[in-house]
């Protein structure tokens, strides 16, 4: 048996364009939307079953969706917060680095040849020969 082939859905994007033209098609010819508070409320009514309208399953999915990430987020904020109160100390002596420097109020990193300008008292015998050569013409 042959496969069906599936209908590409829309994108979000176009969906949301779709959506749009419809709230400028239904409130087209409304006078006063900008001044009067009835209008402005029946214009409000008229964007919210827009937006509302749809799959009915693809919304519910996405609201599945939302609700199993904040249950996530906090699950793993209360997961830190349970490890902070158990080891904070512990974890923050060991989490300080040691190699930062505060400079002008900006923290700032030492490399591994940080100490090295101050270790150096002359110039490399390979700086040296370098311009001794006669080919470097600096």
């Amino acid at each position: 048996m042959a496969k069906k082939k599936k209908v590409p859905e829309a994108s979000k994007k176009t969906e949301q364009k779709r959506k749009q033209q419809a709230i400028a098609d239904r409130t087209f010819g409304l006078k006063n939307k900008n001044k009067s508070k009835k209008v402005q409320m029946k214009v409000e009514g008229i964007k919210k079953n827009v937006m509302k309208s749809g799959d009915r399953r693809q919304l519910a999915l996405e609201e599945q969706r939302k609700k199993a990430k904040a249950e996530q987020k906090a699950r793993r904020k209360a997961a830190k917060d349970e490890q902070d109160a158990l080891f904070g100390e512990a974890l923050l002596a060991i989490g300080k680095k040691q190699t930062t420097n505060q400079k002008g109020g900006k923290a700032e990193a030492k490399g591994r040849d940080a100490d090295d300008d101050a270790n150096k008292k002359t110039t490399s015998r390979a700086m040296k020969m370098m311009y001794q050569s006669k080919w470097c013409h600096w």
